[in-house]
């Protein structure tokens, strides 16, 4: 029997090339044996006023989708949901609802690609973000960008 394994951490940035358009940064944790995708996610705006941040965990899958031969791209699929500590021992909890949908298309070398997404702002609007590009954020630059 073949056992499958793997795990891989890789961080992306989603920018629209509209001006004053959201940024979405991602952090994953990708389990290739069951093809899914768990992680936290910031959708930021400082272009509004006041400035807009919005943290969220995300969780969803990813398949590989071959248009023809040699051209494999991977699809991403996440939700994501607020970040809400319970107490401990308080039993089940309220439904909660997501606050963001991400749909990203990546190149086979997993380092880039294109993305809709869309989030919720405080009022529980929903806003959406197409064609985004997706570019990978080398670990160097994570703590640049902090």
């Amino acid at each position: 029997m073949e056992s499958k394994s793997g795990l891989f951490i890789v961080s992306y940035k989603i920018a629209s090339p509209n001006l004053g358009a959201p940024t979405f940064e991602v952090h994953f944790a990708v389990n290739t044996p069951a093809q899914t995708v768990t992680g936290k996610g910031v959708v930021h705006n400082a272009t509004v006023n006041p400035p807009f941040t919005l943290f969220t965990d995300l969780r969803g899958d990813y398949t590989y989708m071959t248009v023809m031969p040699k051209n494999t791209h991977i699809l991403v699929t996440a939700e994501g949901y607020p970040n809400i500590k319970f107490p401990p021992h308080a039993g089940i909890g309220p439904v909660i609802l997501p606050n963001t949908k991400l749909r990203m298309v990546l190149e086979s070398d997993w380092q880039s690609g294109k993305a809709n997404f869309m989030y919720t702002d405080d009022k529980g609007n929903w806003h959406e973000v197409v064609d985004a590009n997706v570019s990978i954020i080398k670990v160097g630059e994570l703590a640049a960008s902090n």
